[in-house]
């Protein structure tokens, strides 16, 4: 548990003292990444010299007391830590300002006192990156500045200062504001839920479950609250939280938490925690993840960044021994490659992924731009992706006199209701649409790939894939064969009900192609992918007709889930770089083992999980412009590292040759900072 002190607190803001900071040095972005994952929390300021924490938020969603209660719990032990730096405010800024008055209009000793307070800061940062044996921009701002003031040039001291305090406000500021925005953008939504009521159950809202409510959940299902399981057992998708690949299994009495979800099984969990006050561990991973992860690009910029602050300072030293001029040496020391290199391409990124999800695409970080510029090889899932989710039923057919159509649709739509898998909320929506009633029954088992598995009247109640009642359940088909072959050359998808282990009728469905498949197929083929793959659970008969139709490079039928994921084995074994578009909670494994996993707007929790890039919106189009946008941001970070490269260049070449002052260096190289920043934010408008 963490100490903390309330200093102020007034509603919507509050200020903590918590001392243990000083004991972690380089926490205080964790932490801030952490508490901004919290619903209703808008904004954070971690101050680790003062160890101090200031946050913002909305009174109607988050209380005080929740606040203190999530920061005093969390285990500082566990976070990240990052290089600490100075984060100037506009207080600073006003303050160098106004010592850049006082150096020119005080009297020397004065003027001096002012100075020396004012420029203590950044003579202490170089300072401490020297003893650790770190040549850093802190360095060099520190020389510069204190060569001035050593040779009681007062007022270009605290102009320099000033400008530098200001262009380091600036940029921070720039990178605040897309942490924000982007934080806003992954707050987590509102889902659908069933409650467990005396007469049965009926669907509600997340945001509606209050504490002690009872709540059922099936495979796909995302887990809103923090609770406790009251009956079933099943494997719970914990990734999220814990970082482990495989699902655990949770019985009567186990604690579940927000942000995972169920992955096999099903249970019935008691709330304990809602809202704010839950866990919420999928959105601070992803929120953390996207925000700070530094993706290969950076990393490579970071480390040109390094190498050129040295070289400055050996072009400084060079200069001082040819001319030495102090003047000059400080004029190159304040034009450096660092700022420009380093926060331009994570404020590319971000921008680009603020954009994204203004179209409805959410770009889970830098990392997920980068492989998805490389990707030539991509593979959709068809059902739901290619076609469209929402399958509509066109046949019911009976295979027993006791049984009419209306009874079969019937007895299968109060079983598939408990399924989000699209063919189930068809047939829900068949029976629905027909005003059939809702047949009572019992327990209801979802197995993962297969169908369901119920009781009615005390007698098994089986629905689902043929191979599942024929081999594992012993259902005989023969009686249906003619039948069957009839539907199927009219391809349409066939969902099998049988009761007492006798086949008892047959649901088809038909799905229909999405409307942008042929323009996202060839915006994707314009953007540099050599093959297009379906990957199909259908006969290879119908499968190969709509490859044909789409001009598909390539095309596998009747696929399980474990072969999807084998499929993008191999391709990648080929030397492919690979997307795979994919939806439902069978697709998590091959959506993981992608270099580049889309997740349908509609998909399972498990899959937006699984996934580098979701689409909000239930358009396959969003494919291509996610690729699109990947192109963009990759294109503007190297033009972004020319420009800094060739600009500093000449600005350090004319310091050299003594005809830049000390500020005029710092107003054209925080200048072309800030410009290179600028051409970051504008592509977040396109």
């Amino acid at each position: 548990m963490i100490e903390l002190q309330v200093r102020h607190h007034f509603p919507g803001r509050i200020r903590f003292k918590a001392m243990c900071l000083k004991h972690f040095p380089g926490i205080g972005d964790w932490v801030k990444q952490s508490l901004m994952a919290i619903q209703g929390i808008t904004e954070v300021r971690v101050n680790e010299p003062a160890c101090t924490v200031v946050i913002q938020y909305d009174t109607d969603v988050i209380s005080h007391k929740a606040i203190k209660s999530r920061l005093a719990e969390m285990d500082l032990d566990s976070g990240e830590r990052a290089d600490s730096e100075h984060i100037y405010t506009r207080g600073d800024v006003a303050l160098n300002v106004i010592g850049t008055l006082a150096a020119a209009m005080l009297p020397q000793r004065w003027a001096a006192l002012s100075t020396a307070t004012l420029i203590a800061p950044t003579l202490f940062a170089g300072l401490d990156d020297l003893r650790q044996r770190e040549v850093s921009v802190e360095v060099l701002d520190a020389i510069a500045i204190g060569l001035s003031a050593w040779r009681g040039d007062y007022r270009t001291a605290m102009m320099t200062q000033s400008l530098v305090s200001l262009g380091e406000y600036m940029e921070h500021q720039t990178s605040r504001s897309s942490d924000q925005l982007l934080a806003e953008l992954m707050q987590p939504k509102d889902c659908v839920v069933w409650k467990v009521t005396q007469s049965g159950q009926e669907q509600v809202c997340s945001s509606t479950l209050q504490v002690g409510d009872i709540i059922a959940l099936m495979p796909g299902d995302a887990i809103p609250i923090d609770g406790v399981v009251e009956s079933g057992t099943a494997l719970i998708n914990q990734s999220a939280l814990t970082g482990e690949s495989v699902p655990v299994r949770r019985e009567v009495g186990a604690f579940v938490y927000s942000g995972t979800s169920v992955h096999d099984g099903g249970i019935k969990v008691r709330v304990e925690k809602v809202g704010s006050e839950a866990t919420t561990a999928k959105i601070a991973s992803l929120i953390y993840e996207s925000l700070s992860e530094k993706s290969e690009t950076q990393q490579v910029t970071q480390e040109m960044a390094k190498r050129r602050v040295k070289i400055t300072l050996g072009i400084g030293a060079a200069v001082f021994a040819l001319t030495q001029d102090v003047n000059r040496v400080a004029s190159v020391f304040l034009v450096d490659y660092s700022c420009a290199l380093k926060l331009s391409t994570p404020v590319t990124f971000k921008s680009i992924m603020f954009r994204a999800a203004q179209q409805g695409i959410l770009l889970k970080g830098g990392s997920a731009i980068e492989k998805l510029v490389k990707v030539d090889t991509c593979v959709f899932d068809k059902t739901g992706t290619l076609t469209h989710g929402d399958m509509e039923v066109t046949d019911v057919v009976t295979f027993c006199s006791e049984n009419t159509a209306r009874d079969v649709l019937a007895i299968a739509a109060s079983v598939e209701e408990h399924s989000s898998h699209p063919l189930s909320q068809a047939v829900v929506s068949a029976a629905a649409n027909n005003a059939l009633p809702h047949i009572d029954h019992g327990e209801v088992e979802y197995v993962i790939a297969h169908g369901l598995r119920s009781t009615l009247d005390g007698h098994c109640l089986v629905m689902g894939s043929r191979h599942f009642l024929e081999s594992h359940e012993g259902v005989d088909f023969a009686c249906a064969e003619q039948k069957i072959r009839e539907y199927e050359e009219k391809g349409r998808h066939l969902i099998y009900i049988s009761y007492d282990h006798r086949l008892i009728g047959m649901i088809g469905l038909r799905d229909h192609l999405r409307e942008d498949v042929m323009a996202t197929l060839a915006e994707l083929r314009a953007s540099g992918i050599s093959e297009l793959v379906m990957i199909s659970g259908d006969s290879a008969f119908k499968a190969n007709m709509l490859g044909d139709e789409l001009k598909l490079d390539r095309v596998f039928a009747e696929a399980t889930p474990e072969s999807k994921s084998q499929i993008i084995e191999s391709l990648k074994q080929q030397g492919k770089t690979v997307m795979f578009v994919g939806d439902g909670v069978n697709d998590a494994p091959a959506l993981t083992k992608a270099d580049v996993g889309v997740a349908m707007c509609n998909g399972t929790e498990l899959a937006r999980q699984a996934a580098d890039v979701v689409l909000l919106r239930d358009q396959l189009y969003g494919v291509a412009q996610a690729r699109q946008l990947a192109n963009i941001a990759m294109s503007m970070v190297n033009s972004n590292i020319k420009l800094a490269e060739y600009i500093n260049s000449g600005i350090m070449l004319a310091a050299a040759l003594g005809w830049l002052n000390p500020a005029a260096s710092a107003i054209l190289h925080n200048g072309t900072t800030l410009s290179i920043l600028a051409r970051s934010l504008a592509v977040r408008h396109g």
